[in-house]
């Protein structure tokens, strides 16, 4: 009788140890961050800026002309928030404005007046449109031309320039005359801006018609 319920107590406890389930594995939690191996993003290519400087005239140009140099032509760093802006008609900001995506400046001297330099290149824009949205602009007779207001007085062209063109002349201040000379060519417009006390504005429109050729050979070239 013992041995029978030996034998049944074994065999209880052999069935009872049978039904446990098995101990599940540790499962690997997650990799650490200094096991997982990160490359390096590589940054995106800054664009580069289209040089625009070569349709500006060099300094032997200059010379040939009787000009001289006061500020060689450099790039203009173009950004949302930093664009060239050629002629800001009525003092407001032009549609063309924002789809500057180059420029160029430069400051040229005679012995009477200065002669500012502005080239900028567009996208969606040709330079002839920009020309002939300004012609319509500034029928309200104020240009803001490089950070300085000008009262329109009077426009002028240019005989035998097949570029399209817009020639205007008016008063910085009572003693200051200003005349601005913008030339348009392909998706570019270059505006030139005569400025000087010692000079009227009929002389600074004389000076821009004599040294017209001078800079469309450079602004022309392609």
């Amino acid at each position: 009788m013992r041995v029978s319920l030996a034998v049944t107590g074994l065999v209880l406890l052999l069935a009872g140890c049978a039904a446990e389930p098995p101990e599940a594995a540790p499962t690997a939690g997650p990799p650490s961050s200094s096991a997982v191996s990160s490359a390096p993003v590589p940054a995106s290519a800054a664009p580069v800026a289209k040089d625009l400087t070569k349709y500006l005239p060099s300094e032997a140009q200059l010379s040939a002309a009787r000009v001289r140099s006061q500020r060689k032509p450099s790039p203009l760093a173009v950004s949302p928030g930093a664009r060239p802006r050629i002629v800001r008609a009525c003092g407001a900001d032009q549609p063309w404005d924002s789809a500057a995506r180059n420029g160029a400046q430069a400051v040229s001297v005679t012995d009477q007046m200065e002669i500012g330099q502005l080239l900028a290149e567009y996208r969606g824009f040709s330079g002839e449109q920009v020309v002939s949205g300004l012609r319509a602009a500034l029928n309200c007779g104020v240009a803001v031309v490089e950070e300085r207001r000008l009262a329109v007085k009077s426009r002028f062209s240019l005989p035998g320039v097949t570029d399209p063109h817009l020639g205007f002349c008016g008063q910085f201040n009572a003693r200051v005359a200003g005349c601005v000379l913008v030339l348009a060519h392909g998706d570019r417009v270059l505006a030139l801006t005569a400025a000087g006390w010692l000079a009227t504005a009929e002389e600074q429109q004389a000076e821009l018609k004599r040294l017209a050729p001078t800079f469309t050979a450079a602004f022309d070239r392609d």
